[in-house]
């Protein structure tokens, strides 16, 4: 076969010379030999690296091995309610699981086995451990990451072979979901991911205060207050989840925090999967990081900017007779009086109209100048939840006559319940600028000044008025002297514009008025009334009544008993009024409670 290709192609030609491969031949190719030694060294490389990874998975894991990150993380100091109940602990458990070669080795696993684990383990992938003692393909197999010490013994007991456990420190939540938002979680390896347990994980994880514990601000009472409430609410009026917070004006301590759907910290439900809406997850924080149009609650903030720069008073008269065009668009009220109003009035009835008026007299640059000292352009100032939990509010882009109007009655600008909780109690507490926390505050702080005392004390009137007289009476519990104001909010559709069949309705509430204690934000997304009147789905017959009963519910827990005469249905006897409910009518363009 060599000589042939050898021979010259054609006889008439003369023979190709190919010194250089001839000299090859002679001498050998080098380039394959080099190629045999680099994948020999490649081959001894890997095979070391199986032989390594083998021998440590064929080893049995002791304490603080790189095997066990929980260990690594080891244990985290107690969080307390601020009256000392404990609200997230660490217990001892065990992380079961299996060699499932030496099991094999052993006999492997019977189906009766089998059964018995599952029955332990509801969890247990019964399959797919058969499948790994079968196959010898693994060395080791988590059965339980998180075991009892009552589900240890029972699996001990059983007596298989190849199985064992490690002790761990485990995190649990005795208030379960009642708390789930403040609290947020770990994760396997006992790492706090979501809530104050990642906003405080480094104080948590403080080796030298492990016995310290962690106190936060919430009164556990409260919290499971405000939480039954708000589930009876959402059940009541069908809605997709609901927000409310209640906060010490004077400290800024934050009493108690819910967002509806929640999740139990003790089971945490799964991620949302990518391309989702993040917001329909549970463990979406409604409070901190939905941001949403709030509505006709601004008007209170549009009005104390402009008492407090002098462009008005209580007394001051807004021309509402007629609509308003803003941007090519009507701006109207819902239920209008169709007269001139005053400014206590325009509060008082919720005047989209009159809001407007008002922010025409105070000026686009002093209107946004009050807004952002408020903090609305800024992240949620509530340093123990992680960074991810607390979102920016949305200011308007560009600032204008227009977007001035919008955001005049709370439309055009997207902020969560916490930035109005906090701009409100700031109004409120004398003026001085509140800075909402979820730890125990540990004493009173020079005064932020934000609006002058007068101010505040004008703009406590026009919340009780609206309070006892106007749409928020439905929360008006006798003796409390609450004080609020309304939002109801259409909801923006995807494709733009407004959905006037959906609405996000808001009540704020501040008691006592005179002496301002305690403030609350109660909001329901899309609620519907489902008795049969056929009145729309507002802010005064949703939220207002729903913070009215979480308010009959708190105040006691707080000291405060009632002190005024009141009537079995809880009105004040000034208050009972006759009449029938307001006629139907159709929404107008704009929100306009």
């Amino acid at each position: 076969m060599t000589g042939f290709f050898r021979e010259t192609p054609f006889p008439d030609q003369p023979p190709v010379m190919r010194p250089d491969l001839e000299k090859q031949v002679r001498r050998g190719d080098t380039t394959k030999g080099r190629a045999v030694f680099m994948a020999c060294c490649f081959g001894l490389a890997f095979a070391a690296l199986g032989y390594q990874m083998g021998a440590l998975a064929l080893t049995t894991p002791k304490e603080g091995s790189s095997r066990n990150a929980a260990e690594l993380a080891g244990p985290r100091a107690p969080i307390l309610d601020r009256s000392g109940r404990v609200l997230a602990s660490t217990l001892e458990t065990w992380e079961v699981a299996l060699r499932p070669r030496v099991t094999a080795a052993a006999g492997g696993l019977s189906p009766d086995d089998l059964t018995a684990l599952k029955k332990i383990f509801p969890n247990l992938d019964q399959s797919g451990l058969r499948y790994l003692v079968n196959s010898g393909k693994r060395a080791f197999t988590y059965v339980e990451r998180r075991a009892s010490p009552r589900q240890w013994k029972a699996a001990r007991d059983l007596g298989i072979i190849g199985l064992e456990a490690v002790p761990r420190t485990d995190r649990v939540y005795p208030p379960g979901r009642v708390a789930a938002h403040v609290l947020g979680g770990v994760d396997v390896d006992n790492i706090g991911i979501s809530g104050v347990e990642a906003g405080l994980s480094d104080r948590l994880s403080d080796a030298e205060r492990m016995d310290d514990p962690v106190r936060l601000s919430i009164d556990l009472r409260v919290q499971n207050a405000l939480h039954l409430t708000m589930s009876e609410a959402v059940a009541e009026f069908a809605a997709l989840g609901a927000a409310g917070l209640v906060m010490n004006v004077r400290t800024g301590e934050m009493l108690a925090m819910v967002s509806l759907p929640d999740f139990d910290p003790n089971d945490r439900p799964p991620l949302p999967l990518p391309g989702s809406d993040p917001a329909n997850s549970p463990l979406f924080n409604r409070v901190t990081q939905g941001i949403y149009e709030l509505g006709s609650v601004f008007k209170l903030i549009t009005a104390s900017a402009a008492l407090d720069a002098g462009v008005a008073d209580i007394d001051s008269r807004f021309d509402a007779s007629a609509p308003l065009r803003r941007g090519g668009y009507p701006i109207n009220d819902y239920l209008g009086k169709g007269r001139v109003l005053s400014l206590e009035e325009v509060i008082r009835y919720s005047s989209n109209i009159g809001a407007v008026r008002i922010a025409d007299l105070l000026g686009v640059e002093r209107h946004k100048a009050f807004l952002e000292n408020l903090g609305m352009d800024s992240k949620v100032p509530l340093a123990e939840l992680p960074g991810p939990e607390r979102s920016v509010g949305q200011l308007p882009a560009q600032w204008g006559r227009a977007e001035a109007a919008t955001v005049s009655y709370g439309h055009g600008l997207a902020v969560t319940q916490l930035h109005v909780a906090t701009a409100i109690a700031s109004i409120a507490n004398y003026g001085c600028r509140v800075t909402p926390t979820l730890l125990v505050s540990e004493g009173a702080t020079e005064c932020d000044r934000v609006v002058s005392r007068a101010t505040s004390s004008q703009m406590r009137a026009l919340m009780r008025v609206v309070g006892k007289h106007s749409s928020g009476r439905s929360a008006n519990i006798a003796g409390y002297e609450i004080g609020g104001k309304t939002g109801t909010a259409y909801k923006v559709k995807q494709t733009g514009g407004y959905d006037l069949s959906k609405r996000f309705n808001t009540f704020v509430a501040l008691w006592p008025t005179t002496e301002p204690q305690y403030l609350m934000v109660l909001s329901i997304d899309d609620p519907k009334l489902l008795d049969g009147t056929r009145l729309l789905p507002l802010a005064g017959r949703t939220a207002a009544p729903a913070a009215g009963r979480a308010i009959e519910r708190i105040a006691p827990l707080l000291g405060l008993a009632p002190t005024d005469r009141f009537r079995p249905s809880g009105q004040y006897v000034d208050e009972v009024t006759e009449g029938g409910a307001l006629p139907i009518t159709l929404p107008p363009l704009t929100p306009t409670e």
